[in-house]
């Protein structure tokens, strides 16, 4: 079994991981090397899966535990695709909200299975509007200071910061960002990438492709920060649902996917919630559409669109968001309520999860 190159992925919810892998990947596959890709969250039917797949991308789930919980499982899934697609590079994003990524895992990945893979430099990837607002530039904190906490530890085990989303930034703000994260995470590398249009992707993958050390940066193990982080991390409700949507008439499957985004923000806002990522799919036989919404104060965006109307598909949607268990599922169900009945469609549930991680189970991970 060739040696292969092993790429973690980090970054808090909503920074744009999935879309970074993908581009990854998608250059990867221009210059002939085969590809696998591990996705993870903390439930089961996950949008990242159907997003890669639908890109004819092979992809391993590890759902409901991250990466540093269970690492024989993330050893596990590494070894069926290379059993099964022989990839020459691996690409793993762990969830969200994971910390201790690299005492957990680039380390023993590198120290303890360096006949099978070989480590890139652990990246984190930021998203512009969240940093200035975690790392004290400027803008309102609209997480809770726990959840802050949670975000500031994950950015200080990076080797490399990937300031992302650059074009949606002008000139001085990227200078501002780039004073600001090198004034708080003095211990990695910057750059300025856009995952959307692949600007600064060439420096990141040469970046990736260098000799450098991995890993340079671990959380220590049984300092404050681990348990600080769990408390953040336990307090990030979770809702992975899948329906199933018919309609007598043809509905707008984009149309569809932005109307209960616009609603369900809605609905958060009503009881003071912020969404850290709500990733969200409409799939028929031969379309999908993808979107995104990544806070209380922006709109939610189309990363993927069906371009053609349907009468049918399933629903799948994935939440995170620092809301009490109950007031999430409520406002999700009356939001899609709403939006069904705008778009004169009938919705069966087919699965759903709703919960909290436990703070025992947490700290476990991050001790």
């Amino acid at each position: 079994m060739s040696v292969v190159r092993f790429l973690v992925l980090g970054g808090f919810l909503g920074s744009g991981k999935t879309t970074a892998i993908l581009r990854l990947a998608q250059g990867h596959v221009a210059a002939g090397r085969r590809v696998g890709i591990i996705a993870n969250d903390l439930g089961k039917g996950l949008v990242d899966t159907q997003t890669y797949l639908a890109h004819g991308l092979p992809v391993e789930e590890m759902a409901g535990v991250c990466f540093a919980c269970r690492f024989d499982d993330l050893i596990a899934a590494a070894g069926r695709l290379q059993d099964g697609h022989q990839p020459d590079v691996l690409l793993a994003e762990p969830a969200g909200s994971c910390t201790d990524i690299v005492s957990r895992v680039v380390v023993p990945l590198k120290e303890l299975y360096a006949d099978r893979f070989h480590m890139a430099p652990y990246v984190t990837l930021l998203d512009p509007q969240r940093a200035l607002e975690a790392l004290g530039g400027k803008g309102p904190a609209r997480f809770s200071a726990k959840v802050t906490y949670l975000y500031k530890m994950q950015q200080n085990e990076a080797d490399v910061v990937a300031i992302n989303k650059a074009d949606t930034l002008r000139p001085d703000e990227v200078r501002t960002l780039e004073e600001l994260v090198g004034r708080n995470l003095p211990q990695a590398e910057i750059i300025v990438v856009s995952a959307r249009t692949g600007l600064g992707f060439d420096r990141l993958a040469a970046l990736l492709e260098a000799d450098q050390p991995a890993g340079r940066n671990p959380i220590r193990p049984g300092t404050r920060g681990t348990a600080a982080s769990a408390a953040g991390d336990a307090r990030l409700a979770w809702l992975n649902a899948t329906w199933r949507l018919t309609a007598a008439s043809p509905f707008d499957p984009d149309a569809l996917l932005l109307d209960l985004a616009h609603s369900l923000q809605t609905e958060l806002r009503t009881i003071d919630a912020e969404p850290a990522h709500v990733k969200m799919t409409l799939q028929s036989a031969d379309t999908l559409a993808l979107a995104n919404l990544v806070g209380s104060d922006r709109p939610a965006e189309l990363s993927q669109a069906a371009g053609a109307s349907v009468n049918q598909g399933e629903l799948t949607l994935n939440a995170r968001v620092e809301a009490g268990l109950r007031a999430l599922r409520h406002c999700v169900e009356r939001a899609l309520a709403a939006t069904a009945d705008r778009f004169a469609v009938r919705v069966t549930c087919v699965r759903m999860e709703n919960k909290l991680p436990k703070l025992s189970d947490a700290a476990s991970a991050s001790s």
